[in-house]
């Protein structure tokens, strides 16, 4: 053999068990690192990664808090699983949120030390088996891999516990719709020592999940089995407004996507980019076309792939059945000062007879119909089970008739306010169907967060208690059911 390569291989020879150290150690924090913890009536997930020395909090389906708390390649990442809402509720009732951050402190406190020697062994065990895949009969090769991950890690471990900065909570980034509300967690500028600081972001974070969790009713999801429908409208050219639907499809496991309009502002061909962003929702995404939304835009959103456009038609999309009939007019933002406000409504309430002609040639009265403005709809009330739409840009529910007709606000929040003036919440509603016996709406919730205040709400309502059963009934009663909304202190 050449002297030189000989050399060569042998200067590389204590390499190579080092760097398959390395690998193994990364592999095994991934795949093995991770875990559960319990900290008072939360379940977060732990997850240690290979990073930029971020520690990042997830609060689904709101987003993420990222802040800059050590140095050294390390990240940690701890994501909401769980809330007991029950046992939430109790707790908050009997010691506060201070006594509630007693407890989670503590919690985490003693999770410290479990989920570091977690990460050792994890990365120790992830370098041997790496190890003895490549070394095979070599054992102090493998255990050289060993003897560097734990090194490699429990030094990252020591440098991240001696640079360990609370105070950064005071200066975080948001990511996802938390990035809109910076005034929900922080940012805490009163800050004076390591222990007050954490105390101080620790408390503000716990504050906002409180406010936000305990606003759904302790009552029980739907079935595994059921149906659940992301329900928004009036995004008005809002790409905040798009992030946050998309989150909360996600976060919620939403099967479908069903959007009622608007979701531009002025009409122009510009705005239809808006559209690009249907298909980053990975699911069918029904549209009916509102009266700020032109005849091209639609013609832009059939065309993507998992976009359905319903325009006085019926669909069948995830076990349910959807009518679906685009406003009559378009009056792009801008146009408002020559329209006569009684002449849009009857033009609105005119397409009631479209849609009974439509409905007349279906063998059976869909499980939902889905406008822009429910006025279009409001003479079938008593002829169909519920009624979606959106155009007011405030959430409400009323029974007419036996029919349950659900307006859901704005979801481009302030991208409405463009033409309006308004500060309104991001507004989405997540619908639970039954499929058995027969497709039924079971529960809605309503997700909000407020752009000004940063306040955010989730509310549940269970169709059997908020309106007990829903029968069709020619009776001409009309009451008005304005929907509860949970608007948490700051």
């Amino acid at each position: 053999m050449d002297p030189r390569m000989e050399r060569a291989r042998r200067a590389a020879a204590p390499v190579l068990p080092v760097l398959v150290g390395l690998v193994g150690a990364w592999l095994g924090a991934a795949l093995l690192a991770p875990a559960e913890v319990r900290t008072g009536p939360f379940r977060v997930e732990v997850r240690p990664a290979l990073g930029r020395g971020v520690t990042d909090l997830g609060l689904p389906p709101f987003g993420r808090v990222v802040a800059d708390t050590h140095v050294g390649p390390l990240d940690v990442s701890a994501t909401l699983t769980d809330v007991g809402v029950q046992r939430l509720t109790e707790v908050v009732g009997r010691v506060g949120i201070r006594g509630l951050v007693d407890r989670v402190q503590a919690d985490a406190l003693a999770a410290v030390p479990r989920l570091a020697v977690r990460l050792l062994l994890a990365a120790v065990l992830g370098a041997g088996i790496l190890g003895a895949l490549v070394f095979r009969r070599r054992p102090r090769a493998v255990a050289a891999a060993c003897l560097t991950a734990l090194l490699a890690v429990g030094g990252l471990e020591a440098l991240a516990w001696r640079t360990y900065r609370p105070a950064a909570f005071t200066e975080p980034r948001y990511v996802g719709s938390l990035g809109t509300a910076s005034h929900l967690i922080g940012p805490v500028r009163e800050a004076t020592d390591r222990i007050e600081d954490f105390r101080a972001g620790l408390q503000a974070l716990i504050a906002s999940a409180t406010r936000a969790y305990t606003s759904i009713q302790a009552q029980p999801l739907p079935g595994v089995g059921s149906i659940r429908v992301l329900h928004v409208s009036d995004l008005h050219a809002s790409p905040l407004g798009m992030d946050f639907a998309r989150e909360v499809a996600d976060a919620f496991e939403a099967d479908l996507v069903v959007d009622t309009g608007d979701i531009t502002s002025f009409g122009t061909p510009l705005e239809d980019l808006i559209a690009t962003r249907i298909s980053a929702f990975g699911r069918p995404y029904v549209f009916v076309r509102g009266n700020h939304d032109s005849l091209a835009l639609q013609a832009e959103v059939a065309r993507i792939p998992n976009a359905i456009v319903l325009d006085g038609n019926v669909a069948e999309v995830g076990g349910l059945r959807i009518y679906g009939l685009g406003h009559p007019a378009f009056t792009p933002s801008g146009t408002e000062e020559g329209i006569d406000p009684e002449a849009f409504e009857e033009e609105a309430r005119s397409a009631a007879g479209e849609i009974r002609q439509d409905l007349a040639r279906l063998d059976e009265p869909p499980d939902v119909v889905a406008v822009h403005d429910d006025r279009m709809a409001e003479d079938l009330a008593g002829e169909v089970r519920l009624v979606i739409s959106g155009h007011f840009h405030r959430t409400t529910a009323r029974v007419i008739r036996g029919t349950l007709f659900l307006r859901v606000g704005s979801t481009g929040g302030n991208g409405a306010g463009v033409f309006r003036g308004l500060d309104v919440p991001f507004s989405a509603e997540v619908l639970y169907f039954s499929r058995s016996p027969e497709v039924r709406l079971v529960a809605y919730d309503v997700i909000e967060q407020d752009p000004e205040t940063g306040s955010l709400s989730v509310t549940r309502h269970l169709i059997s208690r908020d309106y007990g059963e829903l029968v069709l009934t020619p009776q001409p009663t009309v009451s008005l059911i304005p929907t509860l909304t949970v608007t948490p202190s700051r």
